[in-house]
C-alpha cells in the first residue's frame, strides 16, 4: 500500500493522474494498509509454521511452550491481537506516538522477563526461539551437493541403521559411496554384522568393492576399546550371540541410567514410552535429554531453564546429555563390555582381522599401554580419520610401522547423528591410499569380498 501511494503521488507530480483523485487514493491506500496489517503477517506465520518475513531473515520462529510448532489459531492471534490491532488503534487515536509507546513497553517487558517473551506471548503461552542449524531430512543424492568430494577412494568405517545411531540403510550408503567416487567401503556397525549380507549384494549392483566388517565394544583392564573386525564370516552364529548379549547390556545400562537421573534430579522419566518401538532397547543420555526437554509439564522446571531459555539453549539436548551422562558426570553409567582377548579370539576364529579403532585414546595412556594392547593380537590400527589432527595421524603412522601393523582409514560416518562427519572424508591423503590398499588387497579373502 505504501508503494502504491508513492507511485500515485509520482504520477500526479508528472501530471499523469489528476489531483482530484488524491482523496480517493488516500482512502484506497488506507483500506489496503488495514487489510495488509490484519492479514499479511498472520497468513505468513500460519503458512510457515511460526515465521514472518522478518523472523525468517533472523532465523527466529514462534513456538509453543513445548518448543513445538504453535497451533495456527495462536499464530493468528499473536499477530493480530498482539501487534496489528493495538498498533492500528493507537495510531488512530494517538498517532505515531501511541504506536512507539506500545512497542517500547513491549520491548521493556521482553528485556525484564526471564524468558524474554512479549506481552501477548504471556497470554498465549508462545515463545520466540532461535533456530539451530537446519538438518533437513534429504535424500543421499541431495546431500551430495552439500559436501566436498573425498580426497581418497576408500572409506572403511561406515555405520548403517543397524547401528542404534546410524541414519542410512545399506543401499543408501552404497548410493552415497557411488556418487562420491568411492571404490572400496566397509560397514562396521556397533556389535552387529547384519549389514554385511545385503552389502555384498549391493557391492555388485553399485560396483563398489566391499569388505565385510563390524565394530565391537570391549575392554582391556580399565580401558574401553573399540575393535574393527574385517573379513569376518558374518554367517557365524557367534555374532548373533554377541549382538544379543550387547542388547541385554545396553537395556540394563539404560534402566540404571534412567534411575540415576530420576534420583539425582527428581524428574520422572517414562521408561516404557522410551522403549516402545525401540528395537535396540537402548535409552541413551541423548534420548533422556530430548524426552525431558520436550515434555510440556517440565518447561518451567528450574533444572531445565538454562537448557530451554538460558545460556545452553543453542544446543540444549547435547548440552544436557554432556552435563549428566558423559563419563565423569553424575548420571554416567558404565557398561561392562566383553574382554578384548575374547573379542579377538572370536574375530580370528571367524577368519577376520582385528584393527584398533580410536587408537589415539589408547596412546593417550602412553606408548607402553599402546604396545600392551597391540600385543594382545591386534593386527592393524585406524590411522586416518577426521577426528585426528595431521600430527596425530603422523604419530600413529610411525607406530604402525614400528609394530608392523596394517593401516586403515575411515570417516566413522553415521549420518545426522554426526552431522559434521561426511562419507569418504577420512583425512587420508591420496598418496597414502597405497598403504591402505596393500593391506586389503593382500588379504586372502579380498578376492571374494570385492567386485
Amino acid at each position: 500500500p505504501i508503494l502504491l501511494w508513492e507511485l500515485c503521488m509520482l504520477l500526479m507530480f508528472v501530471g499523469l493522474l489528476p489531483i482530484s483523485l488524491l482523496e480517493t487514493i488516500q482512502i484506497v491506500t488506507f483500506v489496503l494498509m488495514v487489510i495488509s496489517m490484519f492479514t499479511f503477517n498472520a497468513i505468513l506465520s500460519v503458512k510457515s509454521g511460526g515465521q514472518t518475513l522478518g523472523k525468517y531473515f533472523y532465523d527466529l520462529k514462534v513456538v509453543n511452550k513445548r518448543r513445538k510448532e504453535a497451533a495456527p489459531i495462536k499464530l493468528i492471534a499473536r499477530e493480530i491481537v498482539g501487534f496489528s490491532l493495538p498498533s492500528f488503534l493507537l495510531f488512530l487515536f494517538f498517532n505515531i506516538i501511541g504506536v512507539m509507546a506500545y512497542w517500547g513497553i513491549n520491548a521493556v517487558f521482553m528485556i525484564l522477563h526471564p524468558y524474554h517473551i512479549s506481552i501477548i506471548d504471556l497470554f498465549l503461552g508462545t515463545r520466540i526461539v532461535i533456530l539451530r542449524e537446519r538438518q533437513a531430512e534429504i535424500t543421499p543424492k541431495q546431500k551430495t551437493a552439500e559436501v566436498k568430494l573425498p580426497r581418497t577412494t576408500i572409506d572403511l568405517h561406515l555405520h548403517s541403521n543397524f547401528s542404534d545411531d546410524g541414519q542410512y540403510n545399506v543401499e543408501e550408503l552404497f548410493q552415497l559411496a557411488s556418487q562420491r567416487g568411492l571404490k572400496m567401503i566397509s560397514i562396521c556397525d556397533h556389535n552387529s554384522v547384519k549389514a554385511n549380507l545385503s552389502a555384498m549384494r549391493m557391492a555388485q549392483l553399485y560396483h563398489v568393492s566391499y569388505i565385510p566388517g563390524a565394530e565391537f565394544d570391549c575392554r582391556y583392564q580399565n580401558l574401553h576399546l573399540r575393535v574393527l573386525a574385517y573379513f569376518i564370516d558374518s554367517t557365524n552364529d557367534i555374532f548373533i550371540h554377541l549382538e544379543n548379549e550387547s542388547l541385554k547390556r545396553e537395556r540394563d545400562a539404560s534402566l540404571r541410567r534412567v534411575a540415576s537421573f530420576t534420583q539425582i534430579t527428581g524428574i520422572d522419566v517414562d521408561v516404557n514410552e522410551l522403549l516402545a518401538n525401540n528395537r535396540y532397547q537402548k535409552i541413551s543420555g541423548e534420548m533422556i535429554a530430548r524426552y525431558v526437554l520436550e515434555n510440556p509439564s517440565l518447561q518451567e522446571h528450574p533444572l531445565l531453564v538454562p537448557y530451554l531459555y538460558g545460556e545452553k539453549r543453542e544446543d540444549p539436548i547435547h548440552a544436557l546429555d554432556h552435563d549428566y551422562f558423559h563419563e565423569g558426570a553424575s548420571c554416567y553409567v558404565e557398561v561392562r563390555h566383553p574382554k578384548l582377548q575374547d573379542i579377538l579370539e572370536i574375530i580370528h576364529l571367524s577368519g577376520g582381522v582385528a584393527v584398533l579403532s580410536r587408537a589415539k585414546s589408547v596412546l593417550d595412556h602412553g606408548e607402553e599401554c599402546f604396545a600392551e594392547v597391540i600385543a594382545q593380537g591386534i593386527e592393524g590400527i585406524e590411522v586416518f580419520t577426521p577426528q585426528y589432527s595431521p600430527a596425530d595421524m603422523a604419530g600413529l603412522l610411525r607406530l604402525a610401522k614400528e609394530h608392523q601393523l596394517f593401516v586403515s582409514c575411515g570417516s566413522d560416518f553415521h549420518g545426522s547423528h554426526k552431522p559434521n562427519v561426511h562419507i569418504g572424508e577420512t583425512g587420508c591423503p591420496m598418496e597414502a591410499e597405497k598403504i591402505i590398499r596393500e593391506f586389503f588387497e593382500a588379504y586372502p579373502s579380498m578376492e571374494s569380498a570385492s567386485v
